[in-house]
């Protein structure tokens, strides 16, 4: 059954350093560049 709502969805990426905020004392085991992916979504009643 569908139901009939009004729905907003997002998505949304993003790349941050870890040295960039001084997290870089694994560096040469560990990724500098990590990868964010943020997905929402809203309904309204």
């Amino acid at each position: 059954m569908i139901a009939m709502k009004n729905v907003c969805g997002e998505n949304a990426t993003a790349t941050i350093r870890r040295s960039d905020f001084g997290a870089d004392k694994y560096a040469p085991t560990l990724a500098d560049a990590v990868n964010i992916a943020l997905q929402i979504e809203a309904r309204k009643d």
